[in-house]
């Protein structure tokens, strides 16, 4: 007989439930989101039956602990994504509402019914653990640095509206120009040809039609705005601060293309459209 383990992971405690072959509930319990009280849990089910199954809803994150103590044990982990799990719940018991309880028998059942189908994970896999890691923090990074330029053009908008809309921020170019000037006095004072060997001289292509734009931009005002100076040191600062993170996150897809490389079902999950390297790390678990 196999038994059917359903885990639903919350951040201090899981909830176990295990059903055996014929959906009869042999196991439904609270377990502390502690080393102790995983390990309890782990052995409880354990001793159960020699042939089971065990499925989470959640990978990483509060389940991590989990997943380590149950690959230790050797145990055969399934992997049903949450919004499985609240679709599945809306043909148990006409829909009832959500509870620890209830997510956990749902998992097992979904598991017991339908296990060849669901992803099968390694927790132990370090490349594709590292991988995940990697993904998320560039994801933070790259919200951090679309904050960052939006308040880069809030400010220039105080500064200098032709500037703003003169510059394309994505560009390093434009990021590089305004740590060095961003008010229409600093502009003037430097000059087009001075500012085109700035750029040019920090590898920015085509740095003179760039620097003609600043200029251009800078002498269709002559009204000094309020605190623009200061205003202009906050906008080289956030602006140094988005071309260091541009470098960390280049860092991060070459490290990401390394683990890709050494991945053996990468190459098949980025022949899929539009799969590109950040898309294609977190896909190429193994079933």
């Amino acid at each position: 007989m196999t038994f059917w383990v359903g885990f639903d992971v919350g951040k201090t405690f899981h909830w176990v439930s295990v059903l055996d072959d014929a959906g009869e509930v042999v196991l439904s319990r609270r377990v502390e989101a502690t080393e102790q009280g995983l390990e309890a849990a782990c052995s409880q089910i354990a001793g159960l039956s020699e042939e089971r199954k065990v499925a989470l809803d959640v990978l990483g994150g509060p389940a991590t602990l989990l997943l380590a103590l149950l690959a230790e044990r050797g145990e055969q982990i399934f992997y049903l994504p949450g919004i499985a799990v609240n679709r599945a719940r809306e043909t148990y018991r006409g829909g009832e509402h959500k509870s620890d309880r209830g997510d956990a028998l749902v998992i097992a059942d979904q598991l017991r019914m339908r296990w060849g189908s669901l992803q099968k994970i390694c927790p132990k896999d370090e490349a594709l653990a590292e991988m995940r890691a990697l993904v998320g923090h560039r994801r933070d990074l790259i919200q951090d640095q679309t904050r960052r330029i939006t308040r880069i053009r809030g400010l220039l908008l105080e500064i200098c509206p032709a500037l703003e809309a003169a510059l394309n921020l994505n560009r390093e170019g434009a990021l590089l120009a305004v740590t060095r000037v961003a008010t229409p006095a600093s502009v003037r004072r430097l000059g087009e040809a001075r500012l085109a060997r700035w750029l040019k001289g920090r590898g920015v292509r085509k740095s003179r039609v760039l620097a003609q734009h600043i200029v251009a931009a800078a002498k269709s005002q002559k009204c000094e705005l309020p605190a623009a100076e200061v205003k202009a040191a906050l906008v080289a600062e956030i602006a140094s601060e988005v071309l260091r993170t541009r470098k960390r996150i280049a860092a991060l897809d070459d490290r990401l293309e390394e683990l890709l490389a050494s991945n053996q079902r990468a190459p098949i999950v980025r022949s899929l459209p539009g799969m590109g390297t950040v898309l294609a790390a977190p896909s190429s678990s193994p079933r």
